[in-house]
């Protein structure tokens, strides 16, 4: 895996969350309580921004159709049923270096 530089640690407020794109990709980052989290940023459903849903705590919910990720794991906690099935997104380690948050690819 590789560092990449997605952004100043200060370009992701205390509990917010904001989408970078990395490597034409978009990752979703998220501050909780000073402890930084990254995932794919695009719901697996219907390829919604997840930065525009609902976070709590650990969950992030789409802001499509509801579907619930944990942002630790990238792992889905609520599915949308059989008909609207939902895939598990890539979580991501970060890493501080200089003021700026690392995502390891």
């Amino acid at each position: 895996m590789v560092l990449i530089r997605a952004c100043l640690v200060e370009d992701i407020p205390l509990n917010g969350m904001r989408t970078v794109s990395i490597l034409d990709r978009a990752i979703l980052i998220a501050n909780i309580e000073g402890k930084f989290y990254a995932m794919d940023g695009t719901c697996s459903h219907q390829f919604a921004n997840l930065s525009f849903g609902q976070r709590d705590k650990y969950i992030i919910e789409c802001p499509r159709h509801g579907a619930r990720y944990d942002i630790r794991t990238g792992k889905v906690v609520q599915n949308l049923g059989p008909e609207h099935r939902v895939n598990d997104l890539r979580a991501y380690r970060v890493e501080i270096v200089d003021g700026c948050l690392h995502i390891d690819m």
